[in-house]
C-alpha cells in the first residue's frame, strides 16, 4: 500500500502539482521531488535536498542562473550540468559551489560552477531535469520592476546573504547561520523571505531591453583598426600624487589609483565612474610627471609618455563597469618606434594568419586631467592592447578547451631550461621582482602549478628521439606553435624566447601535472621590423634564429616533417599581400599612419612626428618599412627565407 501511495503521489507531481515554495511541472520518476533548499550569496553555494524516502537520480540535471530575471536572456551555455551517475539518497543534501568557491559541506559535493550569485540583485535559479523540464526554482527580485514575478511586497526583506527552506523543503526564510550539506535550523531564522510563486505559463517571457549604446562583442568594437576612438581619464589631485609616490617608492609598482574614464567612438560615449588606473612596463616603466619626490604641478606639469593599464572593474565589479565584456585595456605609447606601427603590424599579422592566441590591438587618442588643471593633458596617439588575463582565456575557451587553469608570464631568463625554485613566483607575491616565470592565474594553487611547469621543462630538455616526439604531440598543437613562430621570425622579433629568452606567455589548460595542453602566447612586439640590438633581424637564418639551447623550437625543427611546416609557413607569409609581402604590408602601414598622423603632436613633447626608421639604439639603422628601396625590411626578410 505504501508503494502504491508513493507512486500515486509521484504521478500527481508529474502531471502538474507544484509546491508553494517553487516547484514546477514535469517530474521524472527517476528524478524525484528534488528542491533547491538553501542559497548562500556570501559563501557562494546552492544546496539541493531530496525530501523523499527513495534515491533520486540527478544525472544530467542542470542549474541555470539568471541574475536579472529576464526569461529570454538566460545563457543556457552557462548551465551547470550534474555528472552522470550522481545519486542523492533519501533525506540527503548536495552542494554546488559558485564562482570558484568550494564550501565546506557535510553533504555530497556536486562540483564548482564558474558563475556567481548575488543577494543584492534580481536572481533567478532554475533546476531542470535531463529532459529540459523545470522542476524547481528560486527567485529573488527586489530591484526595479520584478521581472519574473507578478506580485511584490515592499515590506519584506529581499537583500540577503543566506536564504533557506525551514523544515527542509518548506517555506523560505532569511537565516543567520548557513548549513551547507545539513538540515536547516529554525533557530537560525533572521527574517521572513517572500519567495513569490512564479506562474511560468502565464508570465509573458521577457527579454532585456536593447541598450541603444550596446556594443555587442566589446573586443571587436574596441579593437577596430579602422577607427580612432578617444579615451579621457580624470583623476583627483590626491590620487595622482599617490600614483607618483607609489612609483618613487617602487618603480615596479602595480598600485591602482581611482579615476573616472570615458571611451568615445564615432560619436557614442561610454562613461565609467570609479575605474582603476596604474602604470605598466618593465624596463620601459617611467614616472608620468616630473622628477623623484615631486608632486603634481597644477597647470605646469612636465608630462611624460608612460604605459597605463585602465581597469574598468577594479573598484566596482558590475556589468556597468565593462564595455561589451572588456574589463581591462592596456594603453601603450609607441616607445622607440618612430613609425608608430611596429607592434600594431605584428599583432595584426598574427591574427590575419589565424593565430588566435595573439591579442587584439588598435589605436586611440588619450587625455589625462588631474583635478585643478584648467585643461586636460593630451598624451597623443596610443596603442590599445587586449590584456592577457582571465578574460583573455575565457574569450579563447573554445581554442584552449578550458579557461580556468595556469597562465604564466615569461620574462627575461625564461629559457625553459632551468627548474630553480627561485625562478618561479606567484603574481600575488612578486612585488618588485621581475622573475623569469610569474603565475598570473590560479594563484591559490601555485605549488601545483609550479610543479607542472617544472615537469614540462624537465621533459622538454630530457626527452629525446621518439620519446620526445610522442610526448610533444600529446601536450601541444605542434603546427600552431610552428606557425606562431614563423610569424615571430618573419617580423624579426629577436627579444623573444628563442633569441633572448624573454617576452611570451604560456598557458596550461588543466591543473594536472602530466595531462594537459600547452599553449605558447606571443607578447611584446615593439622591437621588430628592423629594430634589434642582438642579431641582424632581417638577414638572420630563420632556421637558426637564436640560441640552440632553447629546446622548444630547436628540437621541433630537427624533425623534417615539422621543419617543413615551419618553412612552408614562412613562405606563405611572404607570398601574400594580405600577410607579409612587401607591397601589401607597406600599403597597410601607410593607411594606419594616414589615420593617426594628424593627431601625433601631444602635450608631452615626445614622439611628435612619424619617421621611417628603427629605434635610435638599434644595431641596423638602415632598415625601413615605408620606403620600398633596397633596405625595406619586408623585402630583405623575404630574401632570407629558405624555399624548403
Amino acid at each position: 500500500m505504501r508503494k502504491f501511495l508513493l507512486g500515486l503521489w509521484l504521478l500527481m507531481l508529474a502531471v502538474g502539482c507544484a509546491d508553494d515554495g517553487g516547484s514546477d511541472i514535469g517530474l521524472d520518476m527517476g528524478v524525484g521531488a528534488v528542491v533547491i533548499n538553501e542559497v548562500n550569496t556570501a559563501s557562494k553555494y546552492i544546496e539541493l535536498y531530496n525530501p523523499t524516502d527513495y534515491d533520486c537520480d540527478l544525472s544530467g540535471m542542470r542549474i541555470r542562473k539568471n541574475n536579472e530575471g529576464y526569461l529570454l536572456s538566460a545563457d543556457k551555455t552557462a548551465d551547470f550540468v550534474i555528472a552522470e551517475g550522481t545519486i542523492l539518497p533519501p533525506g540527503a543534501f548536495a552542494v554546488l559551489g559558485c564562482k570558484g568557491q568550494d564550501p565546506v559541506a557535510l553533504g555530497m559535493k556536486l562540483g564548482v560552477s564558474g558563475t556567481g550569485i548575488s543577494g543584492s540583485k534580481s536572481l533567478l535559479l532554475e533546476l531542470y531535469d535531463r529532459n529540459d523540464r523545470r522542476i524547481n526554482y528560486f527567485v529573488n527580485s527586489a530591484f526595479e520592476t520584478p521581472r519574473a514575478v507578478d506580485a511584490w511586497d515592499d515590506a519584506v526583506e529581499h537583500t540577503f546573504d543566506v536564504a533557506a527552506r525551514m523544515g527542509d523543503g518548506e517555506a523560505w526564510q532569511v537565516v543567520n547561520n548557513p548549513t551547507p550539506g545539513r538540515s536547516n535550523s529554525i533557530a537560525a531564522i533572521k527574517a521572513p523571505f517572500l519567495h513569490t510563486e512564479v506562474d511560468f505559463e502565464a508570465t509573458e517571457p521577457n527579454e532585456k531591453p536593447k541598450d541603444p549604446n550596446a556594443v555587442g562583442d566589446g573586443r571587436a568594437y574596441i579593437f577596430d583598426m579602422k577607427s580612432l576612438p578617444e579615451i579621457h581619464v580624470k583623476v583627483s589631485l590626491a590620487e595622482w600624487n599617490r600614483l607618483l609616490a607609489c612609483y618613487d617608492q617602487d618603480q615596479n609598482t602595480e598600485e591602482y589609483i581611482h579615476c573616472d574614464a570615458t571611451f568615445t567612438k564615432e560619436g557614442t560615449t561610454h562613461a565609467f565612474a570609479d575605474a582603476g588606473l596604474r602604470l605598466r612596463g618593465n624596463t620601459s616603466r617611467r614616472r608620468p610627471e616630473g622628477n623623484y619626490g615631486e608632486q603634481h604641478k597644477t597647470d605646469a606639469a612636465d608630462w611624460r609618455h608612460v604605459h597605463f593599464m585602465l581597469n574598468l572593474r577594479k573598484f566596482v565589479k558590475d556589468d556597468a563597469h565593462e564595455l561589451g565584456g572588456v574589463r581591462k585595456i592596456h594603453l601603450k605609447w609607441c616607445k622607440d618606434d618612430p613609425t608608430y606601427v611596429r607592434e600594431m603590424y605584428c599583432y595584426n599579422l598574427f591574427r590575419r594568419y589565424g593565430i588566435e592566441t595573439a591579442i587584439m590591438t588598435s589605436y586611440c587618442r588619450l587625455w589625462v586631467q588631474v583635478e585643478g588643471d584648467k585643461k586636460e593633458a593630451y598624451f597623443g596617439v596610443y596603442e590599445m592592447l587586449e590584456a592577457i588575463d582571465e578574460t583573455y582565456l575565457k574569450n579563447r575557451k573554445e581554442l584552449f578547451g578550458s579557461a580556468d587553469h595556469n597562465l604564466w608570464k615569461c620574462a627575461w631568463g625564461a629559457g625553459l631550461n632551468s627548474t630553480n625554485d627561485g625562478d618561479f613566483w606567484s603574481d600575488e607575491h612578486v612585488g618588485t621582482q621581475n622573475p623569469p616565470y610569474t603565475l598570473k592565474t590560479n594563484t591559490d594553487n601555485f605549488e601545483a602549478a609550479k610543479e607542472q611547469l617544472k615537469d614540462f621543462i624537465l621533459k622538454l630538455n630530457g626527452k629525446t628521439a621518439d620519446s620526445f616526439k610522442t610526448w610533444i604531440q600529446q601536450v601541444t598543437d605542434v603546427e600552431l606553435l610552428l606557425k606562431t613562430y614563423a610569424v615571430n621570425v618573419a617580423v624579426g622579433m629577436w627579444d623573444d624566447y628563442w633569441c633572448n629568452q624573454n617576452n611570451y606567455y604560456i598557458y596550461f589548460n588543466t591543473s594536472d601535472k602530466y595531462d594537459y595542453k600547452f599553449f605558447f602566447i606571443p607578447y611584446d612586439y615593439d622591437n621588430t621590423l628592423g629594430t634589434s640590438n642582438y642579431i641582424d633581424a632581417g638577414r638572420q637564418d630563420p632556421l637558426n634564429w637564436g640560441d640552440n639551447s632553447r629546446k622548444l623550437i630547436r628540437k621541433l625543427l630537427d624533425y623534417p616533417e615539422w621543419r617543413a611546416i615551419y618553412v612552408k609557413a614562412l613562405n606563405e607569409l611572404c607570398a601574400s599581400d594580405d600577410l607579409f609581402k612587401m607591397e601589401g604590408s607597406v600599403a597597410r602601414v601607410k593607411g594606419w599612419q594616414k589615420m593617426i598622423s594628424p593627431y601625433i603632436s601631444n602635450d608631452t613633447g615626445e614622439d611628435m612626428q612619424i619617421e621611417d626608421k628603427p629605434a635610435s639604439w638599434g644595431n641596423h639603422s638602415e632598415y625601413r618599412v615605408m620606403d620600398t628601396g633596397a633596405h625595406n625590411f619586408f623585402k630583405v626578410k623575404a630574401s632570407s627565407i629558405p624555399k624548403n
